[in-house]
């Protein structure tokens, strides 16, 4: 270790350094000469399409990726950036997308995990097993007053795990922080415990890094934004002197066209796909509504609010305990999936990696699982011709790779239009999206709207759940509200705003 400050051209402290690193992969550059710095009790976002390196450098600045070409300083550590051993004893601390939680571990357990390696582990169990006031002050920072330490952490929600991941700042000490779409998952109402996290970090001159996709979390976060390229460094720009579209049109190369609502709602003498009556599940209770052939459906609420409940019942995902769904006044029972496949049902879930896709299978296996029939002839799977249907996908969905590109290794965007191809494809009569565009930059955001568009405009029924009141109001006919178990509002994207959704879901009134 030492103490020799680094610092930039006009004479600043800094906390980090990256210089001219270049990150090249076999067939591609991932990272072509990025140089940049942090400045203590700063926060740098870091923005670019899908493809554009964020999650390339930030592995570089994590220790994970050692760089091709250039390198990382950090201020009060003499060695190299070369693994992420080295990234902790520099006093970085990275928070991923993916919240890294032991499902099998207690939430109290949780907090302490990064104590539980290492030389220190044994150390590290009697804390896990006997801080409990520790671990509560960590889980109150970031909005958890209400999680029991003793429950397991796989009953929490993802939006739920990636706070428990993030409880892990108060307790292991950091100079940088790094969070790499650590909001991904997060809704609303714990992005403002994020807010006040942040705003404790760098009160206490901690340099901050935060990679999103989420423009308006970037401009209500960030001191400056860097915009990423193909790989390339575009420019940085300080947040007060710049705005979304400058940075949008950074980003994808082009000015990004405002997304409006839609204007061709159907009109009352049309009959409705689908009709939804009593239902209750998990936390929703006595649910009613219907949605007409060409209609997109928006379900918002907050954590807690059912709206997941009411979609994983209809599609045979979860427990309906009463109630009645009828698609094109027939009743659907359907206890899974495919029995709701059956039925003209199709469920896109929120949690990709877990339930979207097997990891193990490439694109052409991931796209044609759902409709395997299709391909078969006498028992037999015809493999020139699923090949060739899968090349038609991968074209019509814009999917980066190839059929036998593995899933797993494509971006968040890519991976979330081989799960639309899977289901869609079955040719379903009502789709139902669960956060369709979680941690996905704009330019695949915008992709996937015009495939829900292009959904509506074929006649069928649409719902949309989402815990973003922009999402709802750029993308629906009509919006409900849940709360707390019920739909306690229907609003109209043409006369009430995102604001006005949000205070309805918070049980106020529209401003």
């Amino acid at each position: 270790m030492t103490t020799q400050p680094l610092v930039d051209e006009e004479g600043r402290e800094i906390a980090f350094s990256v210089e001219d690193v270049s990150m090249i992969f076999p067939g591609v550059r991932a990272l072509s000469g990025v140089s940049l710095v942090g400045y203590p009790g700063e926060v740098l976002a870091i923005c670019g399409a899908n493809g554009a390196g964020k999650s390339t450098l930030a592995g570089v600045l994590a220790g994970q990726t050692k760089p091709s070409e250039g390198r990382v300083r950090i201020a009060g550590y003499d060695g190299e950036i070369e693994s992420p051993s080295d990234a902790e004893d520099a006093g970085i601390l990275l928070m991923h997308q993916e919240p890294l939680v032991i499902d099998t571990f207690t939430v109290q357990e949780n907090v302490w995990l990064k104590q539980l390696s290492g030389s220190g582990s044994a150390k590290g169990w009697k804390r896990a097993k006997n801080d409990p006031a520790g671990a509560r002050k960590a889980l109150d920072a970031v909005g958890l007053s209400e999680v029991s330490l003793k429950q397991p952490a796989s009953s929490l929600p993802p939006g739920l795990r990636q706070m428990l991941a993030l409880s892990r700042t108060q307790v292991v000490p950091h100079r940088i922080l790094l969070l790499d779409e650590t909001t991904a998952s997060t809704t609303e109402e714990h992005f403002q415990d994020v807010l006040q996290l942040v705003a404790a970090e760098r009160a206490a001159g901690t340099s901050i890094i935060f990679v999103s996709h989420r423009m308006q979390e970037v401009f209500s976060m960030s001191d400056r934004i860097a915009v990423l390229r193909n790989g390339q460094l575009v420019g940085i720009k300080e947040t007060a002197k710049t705005d979304h579209d400058e940075i949008l049109t950074m980003m994808v190369g082009e000015r990004v066209a405002a997304i409006e609502p839609p204007e061709n709602a159907p009109g009352p003498e049309v009959e409705p796909i689908v009709v939804v009556e009593g239902l209750s599940a998990g936390s929703a209770r006595d649910i009613s509504f219907s949605i007409k052939p060409g209609e997109i459906l928006g379900m918002y609420g907050l954590v807690g609010s059912g709206r997941s409940s009411i979609a994983r019942s209809i599609s045979g995902q979860q427990e309906r305990y009463s109630g009645t769904v009828t698609i094109n006044g027939r009743e659907t029972t359907a206890k899974t999936p495919y029995q709701a496949l059956d039925d003209g049902v199709v469920y896109v879930s929120e949690d990709r990696r877990k339930e979207g896709f097997l990891p193990d299978f490439d694109n052409r296996q991931n796209m044609t699982i759902s409709t395997l029939g299709r391909y078969s002839k006498g028992g037999v799977l015809r493999l020139r011709y699923e090949r060739e249907e899968t090349d038609r996908l991968i074209a019509e969905y814009q999917v980066k790779g190839t059929g036998s590109t593995l899933t797993r290794t494509l971006s968040g965007g890519n991976q979330q239009k081989v799960c639309l191809a899977k289901w869609l494809e079955a040719e379903p009569d009502f789709v139902i999206l669960d956060e369709p565009t979680k941690g996905i930059d704009i330019a695949a955001r915008m992709n996937i709207y015009q495939i829900v568009r292009r959904l509506a405009e074929a006649g069928k029924a649409v719902l949309v759940v989402s815990s973003e009141a922009e999402e709802v109001t750029s993308l629906c006919h009509r919006i409900l509200i849940a709360r707390d178990g019920e739909i306690v509002a229907e609003m109209e994207p043409h006369t009430d705003t995102a604001d006005d959704v949000i205070r309805a879901s918070l049980g106020g009134k529209a401003a």
